[in-house]
């Protein structure tokens, strides 16, 4: 099959044809009057009609047929509504003009694009780079890429309509052929997906059935894969197992090696045999054979399929594929292979890899493959390296040594795209001499200049140092097709049809695409993927020995590591006397393998990278090694963790990139859930390798960097955006220029350079916290054992009854979770305050509550050592205890959200709260502003969630504004009045919880309740109604009432006093502005630049 029409179905089959024959969808009355006008259509195709108009003469009655009289779209023309949602030609906001176009559009907005739509001639290859060098599909995705929130495109050249979704590569799509359009059911789901009803929202933003369908889809594909690698890994683990047990005699690894590529061959096959590749139940056939005279194992059958594969086998309809997959393998024919083991090779093939299982299901699979194998592995070997390994194993099911992680789709595709599409581009500008193609007149100029860039083409290498699964190697492949087409279109229409014969996927799997990796498994499977990804019927395999290899890619010295990789000796056309001396480009997810397993190989890395740190991760070594491995000009781009921009072992590979490399971008993810289970913190670099390197061995000032002007585009992708991100598109609105200059050994901001212009700024006016509040923060108590020495008020009761003398050790204390914004929140419970002085004598009755924690408490380490008594507390805080006893600001160790408070009652605190002693009210009420909160998230370490650190040892010198005695009075007063309002809200609210728990047993009134004023009275009444136990929740008439009285007895005067308090937080954040002289521009530059859960909204007044 050409691999221009090879894709994955956008939607899952079944899940769309359970859906279009649901009770839950009716179709229009005039279904069949719709469906008639498509069989004009079809009828105008049939009779070569089509084949004579361009598409600018049938663009109009397409989208008015069509879209119109079919889908149900109006038009300006149509209707007596002001708005209309089809127009023709529209323009994009970002450049150019579409064919077509779906939208909310209006007189007043007329170019107002979800969904660009374009259109070609009926004989124009939508696959196929028209004259300006860009295919159908190309045009049409740029078009998506310039239209902001854009999910949806759709090409058509009338005999095929394809739809795209923004957040999958180019190569998954739905495709309607227009012939196909005459069956009534496959008509039927066109109309499901696209028809207005189903396919446009209500309003913007608004979710769709024909989104529905999507997320239910890529659900759909989640349970099958999940399904088809439960069985898988049950095959293979029972296989090896029972392999490694019949041969004793063999290395159990090398037994591992041929269980895999046994398994890899018969993926094949069922992938295979269910594309067309092979006959059909070729797997099945093998295991149900039998010769009645001649009785042989099932084993004998699969063998015999093997070799048919490998050499081919007219009689039976096998072509010869070979390619090394199914090449003569005596060690893995001689293994003892049980009837029970392949029935499990024919229950594979029974699954359906045409529509359920596809390309990118086989991938999902193949990196979990990996993940498991390498635990196998782990499992078999004993040397120091792998115990360490296993030692590190909490949970065996998580990703093991090598570190993979499955990558998703968007991300392999924007790498690729912004790698290889990158270098190309530069030598497409050499080879037309910086001239559009359309610009070059003289057509054998054009001629020489497109063989040129075909022969600049044909010597592009692309390596993946650690290619696991080859899932990046995969998506470069596709992007070299495409261009290898772009460039073959040129020209054969250049020279009048004349094409040049060559097979395009053995030319860019021999010529343009590398990988390596540490296991062999890995290899195996990488290589499987990408004959996968090339198998065309009657066609052998192409051999991958020479490109995808086998070794350890940073280690070079075979008596360090025996799968040492020689770079210069393996890829000799690459690195030798008459190649390039280094690759185009670099590309992957390089393993994260943590320091603490690296200990035997950390003296190799320290004499040969540049980047060492005694505590540096493995990918450490791998960012280095793509440098190395590029000549210049060429582009390298992994997906890695973020955690090198700031640590202190990134500090020596933050220099060797500030001499050897020029940033052209960062996409920073975050805590964005880029990989399932794993929370990476990752993020996308892509840099360039400058035309000179300097001598990393010597000291280099910072300016002589390369290149130090050049910009690099910056963009965090906040968590929320990811379901629904076109990531190119999201960098190219979203990302801001950073001059290079501003990166050296330091660590990296990311931040805006406006937005670090205005820290600096408040930095330069501010003083320290210390110095503006007169005292630094403290740490609360460390008990030790929170159980031992935190009691409730029933235990705190019982202790005083007994003995009067407990109340002397007694302290009211918050925890972290009782600290809420302005006013602590107690929850009435008590510390046993135990210093290490404490007199056993004094207080029986404590001394025998702590007696039935004995136990644990005597085996704290401090206490085995003799650093104090097993009754004390572990840290109590003796040299400031009484700064507990004064007014202070309290505030948690961890803040999601700025949520400072004033205690005036003497409490106490555990160790997840800080404590600030000062009464001054106008320190709180800045550090409660949203300027504060918003200086916080610029300051302070980021936690998960976007929360963030407020550390004491950053706090004390927190920049504060100069402390002027008006504007700090005014702030006083305004955080008063705040404080006040929200201790007497608190108390309001916990009287009504307190009531709904005693009156109708609600035991955990959850968010919504506790936030009661929040709620209407019928969602109040829904809500308690819902936290009540089930015997309960059966209210009478008096219930309701009750409900309905009790939330008029409070929730009207706590919501006055919400508003009241808004219109107070307002005031304070303009006070805070002012004592910090932010000028309208800055202010508004804060709120736009705003962290998540600022305190209150945005003004609607700003600057902009």
């Amino acid at each position: 099959m050409p691999k221009s029409t090879s894709f994955e179905r956008l939607f899952h089959k079944t899940t769309l044809a359970r859906r279009v024959t649901s009770h839950n969808f009716k179709f229009p009355a005039d279904l069949d009057e719709r469906h008639a006008e498509v069989l004009k259509w079809i009828r105008s195709l049939e009779d070569g009609r089509l084949d004579t108009a361009k598409e600018t003469g049938l663009d109009g009655d397409f989208l008015r047929d069509i879209f119109g009289s079919v889908l149900g779209y109006t038009r300006l023309i149509e209707g007596k509504s002001t708005s209309w949602d089809l127009v023709k030609n529209p323009s994009i906001k970002g450049g150019g003009i579409a064919d077509g176009g779906l939208g909310f559009f209006s007189k007043d907005d007329p170019s107002n694009v979800l969904v660009p739509i374009e259109l070609k001639d009926a004989k124009t290859d939508l696959d196929r780079s028209i004259s300006n060098g860009r295919t159908p599909v190309r045009q049409g995705w740029d078009y998506a890429n310039d239209i902001r929130n854009c999910q949806w495109l759709i090409v058509s050249n009338f005999r095929e309509t394809r739809l795209y979704h923004t957040s999958q590569t180019p190569q998954v799509y739905e495709r309607f052929l227009l012939e196909e359009l005459a069956d009534e059911a496959r008509f039927k789901e066109f109309f499901y997906i696209l028809s207005k009803g189903n396919f446009f929202p209500a309003h913007p933003g608004a979710k769709t059935t024909t989104d529905e369908l999507l997320e239910a889809s890529l659900q759909a594909e989640k349970e099958v894969t999940a399904k088809l690698y439960g069985e898988y890994k049950r095959l293979r683990h029972n296989l090896f197992a029972s392999l490694a047990k019949a041969h004793p005699d063999r290395d159990p690894i090398a037994v591992l090696e041929k269980t895999q590529k046994l398994l890899d061959r018969v993926l094949f096959v069922a992938f295979a045999e269910d594309r067309g590749l092979l006959p059909a139940h070729t797997l099945r056939d093998a295991y149900a054979h039998e010769d009645a005279y001649n009785p042989r194992p099932k084993w004998d059958n699969y063998k015999a399929v093997f070799r048919w594969i490998n050499e081919g086998n007219d009689n039976k309809n096998v072509p010869a594929y070979n390619g090394g997959l199914f090449r003569d393998d005596p060690e893995l024919e001689s293994l003892a292979i049980t009837n029970e083991h392949c029935h499990g090779f024919e229950d594979l093939g029974e699954y359906d890899f045409t529509d359920d299982v596809s390309v990118l299901v086989l991938g999902h699979i193949f990196e979990q493959s990996i993940s498991d194998l390498e635990e196998m592995r782990a499992q078999v070997e004993s040397d120091d390296y792998r115990e360490a390994q296993r030692a590190d194993q909490k949970n065996p099911d998580k990703r093991k040594k090598e570190g993979v992680f499955y990558t998703p789709s968007f991300i392999t595709r924007y790498i690729v795209d912004e790698t290889i599409g990158r270098v190309l581009a530069d030598k497409k500008r050499e080879c037309f001499g910086g001239k559009d193609p359309d610009d070059i007149k003289v057509k054998s100029k054009k001629i020489a200049a497109w063989e040129a860039y075909r022969d600049a083409l044909l010597t592009t290498r692309v390596i993946d140092p650690a290619c696991g699964s080859g899932a990046f190697l995969v998506a470069a492949f596709d992007y070299l097709y495409a261009e290898y087409e772009v460039v073959n279109a040129q020209l054969a229409e250049l020279r009048a049809g004349q094409t040049t014969i060559f097979d395009l996927s053995k030319t860019i799997l021999n010529n343009n695409i590398y990988g390596v990796d540490l296991n062999n498994e890995s290899v195996e499977i990488t290589r499987l993927s990408l004959w996968l990804k090339t198998a065309e019927r009657g066609k052998p395999l192409t051999a991958l020995d020479h490109n995808i290899r086998c070794g350890n890619s940073v280690i070079a010295d075979p008596s360090v590591d025996e799968r040492a990789f020689d770079w210069q000796a393996a890829f000799p056309e690459v690195f030798g006397p008459d190649g390039p001396g280094g690759f185009d480009v670099v590309i992957g997810n390089p393993p994260y393998v943590r320091q603490e397993l690296l200990s035997p190989l950390k003296p190799y890395f320290k004499d040969h990278y540049a980047s060492y740190h005694g505590v540096a991760d493995l990918y450490t070594y791998f960012y280095e090694l793509g440098v190395r491995l590029l000549h210049a000009g060429g582009r390298m781009s992994y997906i890695v963790t973020n955690k090198w921009l700031r640590s202190g072992y990134g500090e020596a590979l933050r220099d060797f990139f500030a001499k050897s490399a020029v940033f052209e971008s960062i996409v920073d993810f975050g805590h964005a859930p880029i990989f399932e289970d794993a929370d990476t913190f990752p993020c996308i670099v892509l840099l360039r390798k400058p035309d000179t390197q300097p001598d990393l061995s010597a000291t280099h000032p910072l300016d002589a960097k390369p290149e130090p002007d050049a910009p690099v585009v910056v963009c965090p992708v906040p968590r929320e955006e990811l379901p629904k991100i076109n990531l190119k598109r999201y960098v190219g609105k979203e990302g801001y220029a950073v001059p290079w200059s501003r990166y050296g050994a330091e660590a990296w901001s990311l931040e805006r350079p406006d937005v670090v212009a205005l820290m600096d700024k408040i930095k330069r006016v501010g003083v320290p916290l210390k110095e503006y509040a007169g005292d630094k923060p403290y740490r609360g108590v460390v008990t030790g054992l929170n159980d031992a020495f935190l009691v409730d008020e029933a235990i705190k009761n019982a202790l005083v009854e007994a003995d009067p003398n407990c109340s002397l050790h007694l302290r009211p204390f918050l925890r972290g979770q009782d600290i809420k914004r302005w006013a602590p929140d107690w929850a009435n419970l008590w510390m046993l305050y135990i210093p290490w002085t404490f007199n056993t004598d004094s207080c029986p009755a404590i001394m025998e509550h702590l007696w039935k924690h004995q136990t644990k408490l005597a085996s704290r380490p401090e206490v085995r050592q003799g650093r104090f008594p097993w009754y004390a507390m572990s840290r109590y805080a003796a040299d400031y205890i009484q700064e507990f006893e004064k007014p202070k600001i309290v505030y948690q160790e961890i803040n999601t959200y700025p949520s400072f408070a004033y205690d005036g009652d003497r409490f106490y605190a555990n160790n997840k709260v800080f404590i600030l002693p000062t009464a001054d009210l106008s320190t709180l009420g800045v550090l409660n502003s949203p300027l504060g909160w918003w200086i916080s998230h610029q300051y302070l370490p980021k936690m998960i969630g976007e929360a963030v650190s407020p550390r004491g040892d950053l706090m004390e010198v927190y920049p504060m504004p100069e402390k002027k005695d008006e504007i700090a009075f005014r702030i006083a007063d305004v955080a008063e009045e705040l404080g006040t309002s929200t201790a007497v809200q608190n108390g309001n609210r916990k009287v009504l919880i307190d009531w709904l728990t005693h009156e109708y047993a609600i035991e955990k009134p959850g968010q919504k309740l506790e936030d009661f004023p929040a709620l209407t009275e019928k969602e109040f009444i829904a809500e308690a109604k819902k936290r009540m136990p089930k015997e309960r929740r059966d209210l009478s008439p008096k219930d309701v009432a009750r409900l309905k009285e009790v939330y008029g007895d409070y929730a009207p005067d706590l919501q006055a006093k919400r508003a009241e308090a808004l219109r107070l937080e307002r005031r304070l954040s303009d006070l805070v502005n002012e004592a910090y002289g932010l000028t309208p521009e800055e202010i508004a530059l804060m709120w736009r630049t705003a962290p998540p859960r600022m305190p209150i909204p945005a003004p609607d007044d700003l600057d902009e």
